[in-house]
């Protein structure tokens, strides 16, 4: 123990002092400068004063070895430190590679808040107008909406103008048969109907003028119907917004179709649109901020990566300047569990694989006939 090496030697032998007749004066003086305070107080501080000893050489290796012992002591095994099973290469690698790293991930995090910064802004803007992102981007398909309706409206005025002119049609149709009665009638009979055989004819020329007119007029007006109904069709159809609207037909229905279409979209696919935006705005919000926490965790995991690293690097540098023993028996450790894990890993993949069935739903070679 050390402290042996600091235990008091044995109390030296009493020294006999004989005067003599020459130096007795010199005694007396001395013993009466002794006896006097000053002297008194000087010779209880070297009494009292701790005695130093000088150390042999292997009082002092041994001392040395002990503060060694007791400075490894305080250094975790290699296996016990998180970075320990490293190599010198390794570890070099990840203290160049973890910043490079974390600045990436710094670099995703930031366009991250950017995006999510740029969305908050746009809805904030939104809100200050009294409106949503949602309902600024469906306007236009409202816009549309107003198109295609005006185009219906004549859709709806061309049918009108057919109706009127079958019934015109039908009217003088009517008029027609009721004069074939008369066709027969001598003009005794015709005169006393009050008409004449000219006047019968000429109200069947214009009875027929007019049916001819009234199925023309309403043939003209239901191909204009038709037209016009395409053209609200085609407003809604062959637009960006044509899938949000369920606009799937190329071939326009009828009127009374579009016009039940056009309602759905207005009162039901556009505002559904608009939610679904907004709805999607908020999903992206909150997906953006995930995506930056966890670069900036990526990215503060990545330095302290490097941290250990570095820290692991200093650590096996100053063992092996100050105990090159202990490092050479850490490094061939070391060695020795990677040669082991290189082994294995060879030998997984040299191992065959295995048979493996086809599956239940795989019929199996089949029987020649």
């Amino acid at each position: 123990m050390v402290s042996d090496l600091f235990r008091e030697p044995p109390a030296p032998a009493p020294t006999v002092v004989v005067l003599s007749p020459t130096n007795s004066r010199a005694v007396s003086t001395a013993a009466a400068r002794a006896r006097s305070p000053r002297h008194v107080q000087q010779r209880e501080e070297e009494a009292t004063a701790p005695r130093e000893y000088q150390l042999t050489k292997e009082q002092k290796q041994r001392l040395e070895d002990m503060r060694e012992e007791r400075e490894l002591a305080g250094t975790r095994a290699w296996t016990q430190r998180p970075y320990g099973g490293h190599t010198n290469q390794e570890l070099t690698r990840l203290i160049a590679t973890g910043p490079v790293d974390a600045r990436r991930e710094d670099r995703d995090a930031d366009v991250a808040d950017e995006a999510a910064a740029s969305l908050l802004q746009e809805i904030e803007d939104a809100a200050a107008s009294g409106t949503t992102p949602g309902r600024i981007e469906v306007a236009p398909i409202y816009a549309l909406l107003d198109q295609a309706d005006e185009h219906l409206a004549l859709a709806r005025a061309e049918e009108t103008r057919e109706t009127e002119a079958a019934k015109v049609a039908a009217t003088a149709d009517e008029h027609l048969r009721h004069l074939a009665l008369s066709d027969d009638k001598s003009r005794l009979a015709l005169r006393m109907a009050g008409t004449s055989r000219k006047e019968h004819t000429q109200l069947k020329k214009q009875a027929e003028t007019d049916r001819a007119a009234g199925h023309r007029e309403a043939a003209e007006a239901r191909m204009a119907a038709g037209r016009v109904a395409a053209d609200a069709w085609e407003t809604v159809r062959d637009r960006p917004y044509a899938s949000v609207l369920g606009v799937t037909e190329h071939r326009a229905p009828d009127v009374d179709t579009i016009a039940t279409r056009l309602a759905e979209m207005r009162q039901t696919r556009v505002p559904a649109r608009a939610q679904q935006k907004d709805a999607g705005d908020q999903r992206r919000i909150a997906r953006f901020t995930a995506t930056a926490n966890k670069a900036r965790e990526a990215a503060s995991m990545y330095r302290a990566v490097a941290d250990d690293a570095h820290t692991e690097k200093a650590l096996q540098q100053r063992i092996a300047q100050q105990h090159p023993e202990f490092h050479r028996a850490e490094t061939r450790a070391r060695a020795e569990v990677q040669q082991v894990q290189e082994a294995q890993t060879a030998r997984i993949e040299q191992q065959p694989r295995r048979y493996e069935p086809p599956a239940p739903s795989r019929s199996g070679p089949k029987l020649g006939r």
